[in-house]
């Protein structure tokens, strides 16, 4: 395994526009995607006009017509899916059961999820954090935050009717949507550096199946543009089926196991293509969206479109918290990996 300290490591794409796209609009209500300073774990601030946003749908719009979005982009962002109180029902329930790790501010009420910064945030590095080895599990918010996802709130959550419903209108060609028991809870602390979720696509963690997984991001909250959201690379399905067959052959000659897995030595140490998203989006001249995010959101994207997400800049101090659950459809092959809980470590 390569060391710690390398930012990026993936094949040389060949699929690099020629133009950057400039299309869409600057504006989304108050915001001024102009006016944001966004930056990942390295490299610091994302060019603007690298940026652009990802509109949302209402969920009650035609399927056709969210299921043209997602067909044509990789990923659509619907606005409405869950509901809302629902969402801040299971935030509330979460920081609660995480409160003993000391991450909320005194006297706050859970459900605000507002962090105590009188602690160095360092303290609460979560699963994508860069600076620690993934195989470390020594942070008391980490520990509940997996514990967590065990637990009949968090299960109820993510087996919600209209979550599972809508992913079958979306995908109408699968027969038997399902979804994969492991998921991650994850929390982006406001103003922690170098922890925020890496460039990559969720293909490289679902080795054991063909590529076309539903993974449906759930922001459990409101999370602002600043507020360390997910940003997915415009037009990067294609790239990330690219790079995936190009790892694919690199990985060929290794035990069957260590082919499948995100973390083998041909991958970046910890998993991703790259810590530094703003050389990513100029190496392949594309633009990151960005969202505006609300709680009863849901952000399908496919198993092949690459993300990441900047830092959690919230000024008032309020932790990102989100999970994301995946799909697929059981009458076809698929990752039998998935089917049990997440631990840190695990290897997929």
């Amino acid at each position: 395994m390569v060391a710690a300290a390398e930012v990026t490591r993936y094949p040389e794409p060949a699929n690099v526009p020629s133009q950057l796209r400039d299309d869409g609009p600057r504006k989304l209500g108050t915001w001024d995607i102009d006016l944001l300073a966004l930056e990942g774990n390295e490299g610091g601030k994302l060019p603007n006009d690298h940026l652009t946003w990802l509109q949302a749908i209402p969920a009650d719009a035609p399927i056709e017509h969210i299921r043209a979005a997602y067909s044509r982009d990789g990923v659509v962002h619907v606005r409405g899916v869950l509901d809302r109180d629902k969402v801040f029902d299971t935030r509330a329930k979460f920081f609660e059961y995480v409160s003993p790790s000391g991450v909320l501010q005194p006297e706050t009420a859970p459900r605000e999820g507002l962090y105590n910064t009188q602690l160095d945030p360092a303290q609460f590095p979560g699963p994508s954090a860069t600076q620690f080895n993934r195989n470390q599990n020594d942070n008391k918010l980490l520990d509940l935050s997996v514990s967590a996802g065990y637990e009949p709130f968090i299960v109820d959550f993510s087996d919600d009717p209209a979550l599972l419903g809508f992913v079958g209108r979306l995908m109408s060609d699968w027969q038997e949507p399902f979804r994969f028991k492991r998921q991650l809870l994850r929390t982006n602390i406001p103003r922690t550096y170098k922890a925020a979720t890496r460039v990559h696509y969720d293909q490289m963690y679902l080795r054991g199946m063909e590529p076309g997984a539903v993974t449906a991001w759930i922001p459990m909250g409101d999370v602002s543009p600043v507020s360390g959201g997910l940003m997915y690379l415009e037009d990067s399905v294609p790239l990330g089926l690219e790079l995936e067959n190009k790892f694919k052959e690199m990985n060929k000659d290794l035990p069957p196991e260590e082919q499948l897995s995100a973390f083998n030595q041909n991958m970046l140490y910890g998993g991703g293509l790259t810590k530094d998203c703003r050389a990513f989006s100029l190496a392949t001249n594309r633009r990151w969206l960005v969202g505006d995010y609300r709680a009863g959101d849901v952000v399908f994207h496919h198993s092949c479109m690459i993300h990441c997400s900047a830092n959690n800049e919230d000024p008032e101090d309020r932790i990102r918290l989100a999970t994301d659950v995946r799909f697929a459809d059981r009458a076809q092959p698929y990752d039998v990996r998935w089917e049990e809980f997440y631990y840190p470590g695990d290897g997929k």
